[in-house]
Order: C-alpha cells, then sequence, then structure tokens
C-alpha cells in the first residue's frame, strides 16, 4: 500500500477521499476494480469465449477473492470460474513484474487442483484446472498474445503433448495482433468508459460501476473494503516483522549467554589443568 495508509494501520478521511477519487479511473486490470466486474458471471464468460476460442463455454458459477491454502502457504485467486463440464477456470490479474511468472502459475495450478479435489478421489477424476495469467507486461518475452503451456513427453527429437487436465494460458495486453483478442485485451487497460458491440457483456458492466449512482456506491463500498484489508494487512506485516525481530533478539541474547558459558567452562579447565601442573 501507499502513504493512504498510516504507518498505525488507521485510514484518513483525506486519505479516504484521494482514493475514491482514484477508483474513478481504474482499470479492468486494477485488482479491485477486476474483482467487481469478475463477480459477473457473463462478463467471467464473455472473456473466457474469446481467449479460449470457446463460443459455446458456459460459466455456472464465479468466485472472486477466493483464499485458498496448500500446507503453508496461502492463495488468494483473483476470480475462479467454474464451467458447465465441471472445468476450473482461474482468472489473474497481474500488474507489476517482479515475479517469477512461471513458477507463480504453476503454484497456482496445482493448489487449485488440490484444494478442490476432494478426499478419496479417484486419480481419473481429478478436475481439470486452467489459468489465464493476465499481465500488462510480456512474462514470456516471446513476443506472442497469448502462449498456451502444457505438459508433453519427448519423443526422439520432438515434444508430445500430455493431456494431464492442466492447461495454461499466459496473456498479456502489449501484444497488438490486431484480433479480436488484442482488442479485448487493450480495453483492460481502459481508464474511460467505453461502449464496444463485440464486447457487449464487458461494456454494460464498465458502464454501471462507472456511470451509475447504484454503480458507484458499490464501488465505492468495495473499494472502502479493499483499502482496509490492505491497512488491515500491513497492520499484520507490521506486527509479524516486530515478532520477527524480537525472536531474532532471542536467538542472539540465547547465543550470546551459550558464548559467555562455554569461555566460562573453558576458564574453568584451564585452572584445573594449571593446577594439575603444579601438583605433579
Amino acid at each position: 500500500m501507499d502513504n493512504t495508509i498510516k504507518k498505525t494501520g488507521l485510514l484518513t478521511e483525506s486519505a479516504k477521499t484521494d482514493f475514491y477519487e482514484k477508483t474513478e479511473k481504474l482499470r479492468i486490470i486494477d485488482d479491485v476494480f477486476f474483482r467487481l466486474i469478475a463477480s459477473r458471471k457473463d462478463v467471467c464468460e464473455e472473456i473466457l469465449r474469446i481467449l479460449l476460442d470457446e463460443e459455446k463455454l458456459i460459466v455456472v458459477r464465479v468466485t472472486v477473492q477466493e483464499e485458498i491454502v496448500s500446507l503453508f502457504r496461502k492463495v488468494r485467486l483473483d476470480a475462479l470460474c467454474v464451467l458447465s463440464d465441471g472445468r476450473l477456470c482461474n482468472i489473474e490479474m497481474q500488474k507489476g513484474d517482479g515475479n517469477d511468472d512461471v513458477r507463480r502459475v504453476r503454484f497456482h495450478a496445482s493448489t487449485i487442483t488440490t484444494n478442490k479435489t476432494p478426499e478419496g478421489t479417484e486419480f481419473k477424476d481429478v478436475p481439470d484446472v486452467k489459468v489465464l495469467y493476465i499481465t500488462e507486461y510480456d512474462a514470456l518475452k516471446n513476443n506472442q498474445l497469448i502462449t498456451k503451456v502444457k505438459r508433453c513427453q519427448k519423443i526422439g527429437d520432438q515434444f508430445v503433448p500430455i493431456d494431464d487436465g492442466e492447461e495454461i494460458f499466459f496473456v498479456n495486453t502489449v501484444i497488438n495482433d490486431c484480433t479480436k483478442k488484442s482488442k479485448l485485451l487493450a480495453h483492460f487497460m481502459d481508464r474511460d468508459c467505453f461502449s464496444d458491440p463485440e464486447f457487449p457483456a464487458v461494456s454494460n458492466a464498465i458502464r454501471y460501476y462507472k456511470e451509475t449512482d447504484e454503480g458507484r456506491t458499490e464501488m465505492k463500498s468495495v473499494s472502502e473494503q479493499w483499502l482496509e484489508e490492505g491497512a488491515e494487512l500491513e497492520r499484520k506485516n507490521t506486527q509479524r516483522e516486530k515478532e520477527r525481530a524480537d525472536a531474532e533478539k532471542e536467538r542472539a541474547d540465547a547465543a550470546e549467554e551459550s558464548l559467555k558459558q562455554m569461555k566460562e567452562e573453558v576458564r574453568k579447565l584451564r585452572e584445573e589443568l594449571e593446577k594439575l601442573k603444579k601438583n605433579q
């Protein structure tokens, strides 16, 4: 979070006002705005149909900002869609490029698989998982708008895909290949409202949240929730850092005390040796 949040984790009214003004210019790729429009099944359905080339794809349920756990690490999913055929499709937005994107997506896919597979499930019934990882930079640096990634087997000098039920799609808003896909992704960067007949669901959602009183109120409410979550996260991180520093100090003090005891033991041993030498 930026300086709109005090170190105490409390929000000032001026900080809130400043933040609300910024929400008017939020883009689809921005986390707080995407969680709003992605809560609409028709929006996710439109995005997936276009980017995956599946015109008949049907989204039956969407969960935004779901937090799932894999052993010791939590993952918060931007939007997890359940499709009519049982497939799971995670849509992730990523702006900052300081990530190991490939490993991050791998972790997301595996965590979804383990978290959404009921205990005792036969391996043949493990759910199929797709991840659409949409970035405002070319994550793979291969100059492609969309790159599909699948596991392969090497046969001779060729790599042949294996159908293990997992598919990863690296998608970016940078490359413009003059297709309907790149046109849609370009809209992800728009700060103003747009009305594009090629993307009616997305256009309607944008206009609702940016041009109607009801939509603006909802966006303000979600923005405040997101801002408070950020403040709480910062407070927890500060507390965690303090606890870590305290633990480090305790370890350092314990090590120092242990060293003192060892020195004392060495001193005593030397004294005993000196006494033995004198008595010989």
